[in-house]
């Protein structure tokens, strides 16, 4: 389904010249965070426009910054300086220093692709931006943690990503190891039965998630599954939002919900990763059929909620209420709607994941990939230089470069995808296909393994004679 509607005040394509310079002031501390002087940044020092601290870019590119592949803290003098000039207190600036202190700059600029994915740079900084009100200072903050986070304490690419839906089938039957069979058969479970899925769009073309309430059994999987199913889903459903589209809209059903379904932890583990780790990312959230036994709790989880979140909040009874959001024939009947579709869980199946073994393509696509970034890195460099000279021509030019790295990005995150992601039910199915192409009603499933396989020694013997090329 296309997007429908006008692309909002804030986002990409529709931002205010205040919005655009808030957006190069968040760039200017993210290029001295990630020491984009090392790789070739301007070395003259943008003037500061205004004169008052923080109102226009500061210096891009100095040289003394103490970060280099020595591996030192990515904390600098020059990332302090800069934080000061744009608002940041003592305090807050400590703060920032106590999470770097084991953190190089060249860990971050790979923690910044990897949180892109295929997402649009400047989009993925506007979300941090949007959330906290074009408050620079604070969009920085939140983006760093949120990074830090994603890297370091979670680990999403090692523990999510990497952690497929095979490897869990396949630790699940493994008795030898008791716990951990039993961790991934409590993953395995709530992908079989539907706790959550993803399934087609609403009225504005946002992909959909439906959680089905009921079927939630508290202390039925141990903390650690719950968690790792909820960043499942989220990761994968990441994958569904296509430009401009960059929203999804979630159906909380509780139809058939008693309080023997209820469990506070997982909801608030929820409510934190889309607050403070996926900003930006929740167009509606419907609350569905929710029972009179619902508004004590309701009480308790609102309090949680930024009150953004909670403006995104709908109540919603009966088809003819989620048909304000969706349409009737895209309402499944499960729900009241008219649309013939169950879901049904495509199992894992051996030899799906056989990419991510060729780790000389994969190793080969990562350095193509840092190559791009680090392109961008310059080039937003030059493009808020310029900025601050005025000079529309060759802010143009610039915007014109940076716009086909953008576009070099998303088309090699495709490409390393199934060197770096497991296969799920949404390949299976067939609504993400090759080359990060969207069906969110395909007409067939995916192609047999045997196929697979063979595209995949086909794309492997490209990638070789790139590899050799280059070599």
């Amino acid at each position: 389904m296309a997007y429908v509607g006008h692309t909002p005040p804030g986002w990409l394509g529709n931002l205010s010249a205040e919005q655009e310079t808030k957006l190069q002031q968040m760039w200017n501390i993210v290029l001295v965070l990630l020491d984009a002087a090392s790789l070739g940044a301007p070395e003259q020092p943008i003037e500061n426009q205004s004169g008052e601290a923080g109102k226009s870019p500061s210096t891009l590119a100095r040289t003394d910054t103490f970060v280099s592949a020595s591996g030192k803290s990515a904390f600098t003098t020059h990332l302090s300086q800069t934080l000061k000039e744009t608002g940041l207190t003592s305090n807050e600036i400590k703060s920032i220093k106590e999470i770097l202190h084991d953190t190089t700059a060249e860990e971050l600029r790979a923690g910044l692709l990897s949180t892109a994915k295929n997402d649009n740079p400047d989009a993925l900084l506007l979300r941090f931006l949007r959330a906290r009100k074009f408050d620079v200072a604070k969009s920085f903050d939140m983006m760093l943690r949120s990074m830090l986070w994603r890297i370091k304490q979670v680990c999403v690419d090692e523990k999510v990503l990497l952690n497929t839906e095979l490897h869990a089938l396949r630790e699940s039957k493994d008795k030898s190891k008791p716990h951990e069979a039993k961790e991934a058969e409590g993953f395995l479970s709530q992908m079989r039965m539907g706790k959550c899925y993803q399934h087609g769009t609403d009225k504005q073309g946002r992909p959909v998630g439906v959680v089905r309430v009921k079927l939630h059994k508290p202390s039925a999987q141990s903390t650690e599954a719950i968690n790792r199913f909820i960043l499942h889903i989220i990761e994968s459903t990441r994958l569904l939002l296509v430009p401009p589209v960059d929203t999804v809209t979630i159906v909380f059903d509780l139809t058939g919900f008693s309080l023997s379904n209820m469990e506070y932890p997982p909801v608030k583990f929820i409510i934190e990763c889309f607050q403070d780790n996926y900003p930006e990312c929740l167009g509606n959230l419907l609350i569905h059929n929710a029972p009179w036994i619902f508004s004590g709790i309701w009480k308790i989880i609102k309090g949680w909620m930024d009150p953004v979140i909670v403006s995104k909040v709908h109540f919603t009874n009966g088809a003819k209420d989620l048909a304000k959001f969706i349409d009737m024939d895209k309402i499944p009947k499960e729900l009241g709607g008219n649309e013939d579709w169950t879901y049904e869980y495509a199992e894992p199946v051996e030899g799906e994941n056989a990419l991510m073994e060729d780790t000389a393509a994969r190793d080969a696509l990562q350095a193509e990939r840092a190559k791009i970034g680090e392109d961008l890195l310059r080039e937003t460099s030059q493009w808020i230089k310029a900025g601050g000279e005025h000079n529309k021509e060759e802010i143009k030019n610039i915007q014109s470069r940076r716009d086909d790295l953008i576009e070099q990005l998303r088309l090699n995150y495709w490409k390393i995808d199934p060197y770096t992601r497991g296969r799920n039910t949404l390949d299976r199915t067939n609504v993400i296909q090759a080359g990060g192409k969207i069906e969110f009603y395909p007409s067939e499933v995916a192609a047999p393994v045997d196929e697979l396989k063979k595209l995949d020694i086909e794309h492997v013997e490209r990638e070789e004679v790139k590899v050799n090329a280059v070599a």
